[in-house]
């Protein structure tokens, strides 16, 4: 059964701590908007699991000022161990900017 670990609006960085009740693979949906100033740039956040980086989702703006939904990602992953860990979502480095305005899901699929 699917278990939502966040569903929060912005701005970025976001984190929640869970507790990993299994290490069977598993596999994270993540979703959200995010925004730039610029012109013709990638923008988007990267997905961090215990201070590593486990995925990006993001999408190419051609015009500034307009609220773009990242491309979706599904992220498989495997624990070492059950526990608790923390995920983060933080903006990419240079032009993106999120904020109230912007929505974040992350969910466990499996």
């Amino acid at each position: 059964m699917p278990q939502v670990l966040l569903n929060a609006a912005g701005p970025l960085p976001l984190s929640v701590t869970f507790a990993a009740t299994s290490d069977d693979p598993i596999t994270f949906f993540v979703a959200g908007s995010v925004w730039t100033q610029a012109t013709n740039v990638e923008i988007g956040f990267s997905v961090i699991l215990d201070g590593q980086q486990i995925g990006v989702a993001k999408i190419f703006s051609n015009a500034p000022a307009t609220h773009r939904a990242v491309v979706p990602q599904f992220i498989p992953f495997q624990f070492s161990g059950m526990g608790n860990h923390t995920l983060e979502l933080v903006a990419l480095p240079g032009t993106t900017v999120s904020d109230l305005n912007d929505n974040f899901t992350v969910v466990i699929v499996d």
